[in-house]
């Protein structure tokens, strides 16, 4: 989780911008502003621009609302309107450059606090992971909605600098090999003639050192397959549900960065949680352990997911409910701060309620297939 400390952020709402009645609210002729629908784009050179202020400091800026405000040109075209009403003015736009900077310079200094000290500990194929996934939560989180409120300012410019910071870090690193051969090493020091031995030396008793007893290996864990629940409801479905893990609209919605990019993913992380019969083979039967770590804004999508799986199985096949909530609990991070299963079951249709509502809103093309086969779930009635 990332972020924890910065005032008007939530980890899993984001950006908190409720303290807006007593401040303006800002918006461009052109209309209001819009969130960024794109997917951050890895493989640009540097997707930022350069904003400079009137003493010489500067700062980068990728986040398009915030561009309009500081690229404004009072003078000559003036296109931010203060409260639909009121034309912004240059000092005005200097204050709010001011709250952002403030943020991006705190932003600039608390990097590796906030992407972890074990950050320099990784392998390097890790470290380029990780900040993949922290470049697109940062990409996700930064939207200016419009509210000049100063301590919303301050949080875009300290997560916008997280995000330059971050893209820096990861752009040193894509094209490193993690094994590079070692510089031939040459000897510049002077050689040194060592005195010759004594013809007969005093014998020298030599004590056997007594080493630790080398520490047994781990054992690896063995998977067994009955645990994974028997599914007798069509598979096609199941996975066209479970495939809203990559719809990237969905992902923004819910302010939570993308962790799955490929259906064969979602096939692999079926095939470990259910298991099918002998003649359908949709997904391959995994037998190795894979700990999903994913954002706590995740947990309504799975409640969802994994409750709508239920029903839908139900019909054919009885497994009690609580078997499937295991499954969430052994193999999803989100539900590691629930102390039991009983309290996931507890909480799953509240939440599964909420991760409808999100699913319906979405226009991506996994969210519309996967609400479809949510309309085929007995006890849910669902919107058309």
């Amino acid at each position: 989780m990332y972020f924890l400390n910065l005032k008007s952020f939530n980890p899993v709402t984001g950006i908190d911008t409720d303290n807006h009645s007593k401040y303006p609210f800002l918006e461009s002729t052109d209309g209001l502003f819009e969130p960024d629908d794109f997917e951050f784009n890895f493989n640009r050179s540097f997707s930022f621009e350069r904003i400079e202020l009137n003493d010489g400091r500067s700062f980068y800026v990728s986040e398009p609302n915030l561009l309009k405000v500081f690229k404004n040109i009072v003078w000559a075209d003036n296109k931010i309107l203060i409260n639909n009403i009121t034309p912004i003015d240059e000092t005005y736009t200097n204050e709010l450059a001011e709250h952002f900077y403030d943020g991006y310079s705190a932003g600039t200094a608390q990097f590796y606090n906030e992407i972890g000290q074990t950050f320099l500990l990784l392998m390097l194929e890790q470290k380029k992971q990780l900040l993949r996934d922290f470049i697109t939560y940062c990409h996700t989180n930064l939207y200016f909605e419009g509210f000049a409120i100063p301590e919303v300012i301050y949080a875009l410019g300290y997560i916008q600098a997280s995000l330059v910071k971050g893209f820096q870090d990861y752009s040193n690193l894509k094209d490193l090999k993690e094994t590079a051969p070692l510089p031939t090493v040459v000897n510049v020091y002077p050689v040194i003639k060592m005195p010759k031995p004594e013809a007969n030396p005093e014998p020298v008793t030599e004590v056997p050192i007594e080493y630790p007893p080398k520490p047994a290996l781990p054992k690896t864990q063995a998977v067994d397959f009955n645990n994974h629940i028997s599914l007798q409801y069509p598979a096609n479905d199941i996975f066209q549900l479970w495939c809203t893990l990559l719809d990237v609209q969905l992902c923004q919605l819910m302010q939570v960065p993308k962790v799955f990019s490929s259906e064969i993913e979602i096939k692999e992380l079926l095939g470990r949680l259910f298991k099918l019969d002998e003649q359908e083979q949709f997904w391959p039967a995994i037998d190795s352990l894979h700990y999903c770590q994913m954002a706590p804004g995740y947990q309504n999508l799975l409640c969802l997911l994994m409750h709508a799986t239920y029903k839908l199985n139900t019909t054919y096949l009885k497994v009690p409910q609580l078997k499937y909530c295991e499954l969430l609990k052994t193999n999803f991070s989100p539900f590691e701060t629930y102390d039991s299963v009983g309290d996931i079951q507890r909480n799953m249709t509240k939440k599964k309620d909420t991760a409808i509502n999100l699913v319906h809103k979405s226009g991506g093309s996994y969210a519309k297939k996967a609400y479809k086969v949510l309309k085929k779930v007995p006890t849910y009635i669902l919107k058309s």
